[in-house]
C-alpha cells in the first residue's frame, strides 16, 4: 500500500511539473512574439516579369575605319584615341602606317624625273635636227634661186643643151626644196607630239604623285563629327589593338549620337510571346552602380537566332527607349539587365519568399494562431515568384499572420 502510494504521488507530482512546464513554455513563446516576427500575408496586384540581360546601342552612330585608297586593301594600325574620348570635329582618331605608300612616293617620283629627262633630251634632239633642216632648207632655196636666175640669162646666150641641164638642175633643186620643207614639217609636227606625250606622261606621273600625298594624310584620320569615341569589337567581343591590319573600310571604332542611345535585349525563346510593344522595364546597366532606368519596349525582333556561337539557346530581340533623360553615363556596348513586366496577378496573396521553408520539394510557412499563440507550420502552393516574394495559389487567405523567417 505505502509502493502505491508513492507511486501515485510521482504521477501527481510529474503531471504538475508537465503542466507548469507547459504555462511557462507558453507565457514564454507569447512573450517572445512581437510584430518585428510576424507578417501580414496582403492581397496586392502583383507584376508578371520576365528576366533578360543585353547590350546599350546607339541607333545613330558614325564608323570610322581606314580611308579608301586606290590599290591599299590592307592598313596597318599604329596608334587610335582612347576609348571614352570626347572629340571635337576634326580631332585626331586613327593613325595607319604609310611605308607602303611613302614607298610607291618614292617610285612615282622617279619615274616623273626620269620622263622628265627623256623630254628634254628629245627635245633638245628635235630642236638641233630641226634646226639643222631649216639650214638646209634655206640653203637649197638659195641654191633654187640662184638656178632660177641663170636659167633666166641662159635663155639667151647659151645653147640649148646647157639650157636644158641648168633646167634638169633646177628641177632636181625644185625637189630638194620640196622635201626639205616637208622634212621640216615633218619633224615640227612630230615635236609637237612628242611634247603633248610628254607633258601627258608627266602629268600622269605628277597626278599619281599628288594622289599618294594626299593618301599619305588620309591615313591619319581625324573626328567627322564630335561625340564619344567606342572602340568597334569583333565577334569575339574584342576591340582593334595597335599593330593589328584592318581591312579596307572595315569600321575599327564609331562616333555614336548618345541622345539615340537603346538597349537591345535578347529574349529567351520561351519567353518571346509574352512581350508586347509598349510593356515597361527596368533597367540595370552593369557600369552604372546604384541606379535602375525606366523604359518601354518600342520593338520586337521576328527572328529567333542563335544567342552565340558557343549556345545553341534561341533568343530574339528587343529593343527599349529609356524614358529616363539623364543619360550621360550611358555608352554603346554596356551590358544590361533587364526586367520587362509582360502582364499581372490581380489582387493575388504575396509573401516574401524568405518567410517560406522547403522541404523535399514542399512549401511551408509558420501561421501565428493567436487564440491559443502557438505557431502552425502549414503547407501551401505557390504560382510563382520574382525572387524576393512569392504569389500564393493556396494555403493561406489575406490578413493572416506568418512568421517572418520560420524556424522549429
Amino acid at each position: 500500500m505505502t509502493a502505491k502510494r508513492w507511486i501515485l504521488l510521482l504521477v501527481i507530482f510529474l503531471l504538475t511539473v508537465a503542466g507548469a512546464f507547459w504555462l511557462y513554455r507558453s507565457s514564454r513563446v507569447a512573450a517572445a512574439v512581437s510584430d518585428k516576427d510576424l507578417i501580414t500575408a496582403q492581397r496586392v496586384d502583383f507584376p508578371l516579369v520576365i528576366s533578360a540581360t543585353g547590350i546599350l546601342e546607339a541607333t545613330r552612330s558614325v564608323a570610322v575605319g581606314p580611308p579608301a585608297i586606290r590599290r591599299e586593301s590592307r592598313f596597318k594600325l599604329l596608334r587610335m584615341v582612347d576609348e571614352g574620348t570626347q572629340v571635337s570635329e576634326g580631332d585626331f582618331l586613327l593613325e595607319f602606317d604609310t611605308s607602303d605608300i611613302a614607298r610607291r612616293l618614292r617610285d612615282e617620283t622617279a619615274n616623273f624625273q626620269r620622263v622628265q629627262e627623256e623630254a628634254q633630251k628629245k627635245r633638245s634632239d628635235a630642236e638641233i635636227q630641226l634646226k639643222n633642216l631649216k639650214l638646209q632648207l634655206e640653203q637649197a632655196k638659195a641654191d633654187l634661186e640662184k638656178l632660177e636666175i641663170k636659167l633666166g640669162q641662159q635663155a639667151e646666150l647659151i645653147s640649148a643643151i646647157e639650157i636644158e641641164e641648168t633646167r634638169i638642175r633646177r628641177d632636181a633643186a625644185k625637189k630638194n626644196v620640196e622635201s626639205l620643207e616637208k622634212k621640216v614639217k615633218y619633224v615640227t609636227e612630230s615635236q609637237r607630239l612628242d611634247l603633248q606625250i610628254s607633258r601627258s606622261n608627266e602629268r600622269n606621273y605628277r597626278q599619281r604623285m599628288d594622289n599618294l600625298i594626299d593618301a599619305m594624310d588620309l591615313l591619319t584620320v581625324r573626328a567627322p563629327v564630335s561625340g564619344v569615341v567606342i572602340y568597334k569589337r569583333n565577334w569575339n567581343n574584342e576591340p582593334r589593338e595597335i599593330g593589328s591590319y584592318v581591312s579596307s573600310m572595315e569600321p575599327v571604332l564609331e562616333i555614336p549620337d548618345l541622345s539615340t542611345i537603346r538597349a537591345k535585349i535578347y529574349v529567351d525563346e520561351v519567353d518571346v510571346g509574352k512581350v508586347k510593344v509598349g510593356q515597361e522595364a527596368n533597367i540595370v546597366v552593369d557600369a552604372v552602380q546604384g541606379r535602375a532606368f525606366r523604359g518601354k519596349v518600342t520593338a520586337i525582333g521576328t527572328i529567333l537566332k542563335q544567342a552565340t556561337f558557343d549556345r545553341p539557346q534561341k533568343i530574339a530581340e528587343a529593343f527599349v527607349e529609356f524614358q529616363d533623360t539623364d543619360l550621360k553615363q550611358l555608352r554603346p556596348g554596356m551590358s544590361v539587365k533587364a526586367q520587362l513586366q509582360v502582364g499581372k496577378y490581380s489582387q493575388v496573396v504575396v509573401i516574401p519568399l524568405s518567410s517560406i521553408q522547403e522541404r523535399n520539394g514542399r512549401s511551408f510557412v509558420q501561421v501565428w494562431r493567436p487564440a491559443d499563440k502557438t505557431w502552425e507550420w502549414r503547407e501551401i502552393q505557390l504560382r510563382t515568384n520574382d525572387g524576393l516574394t512569392a504569389v500564393v495559389e493556396s494555403g493561406l487567405e489575406a490578413n493572416e499572420k506568418i512568421r517572418v523567417k520560420p524556424r522549429a
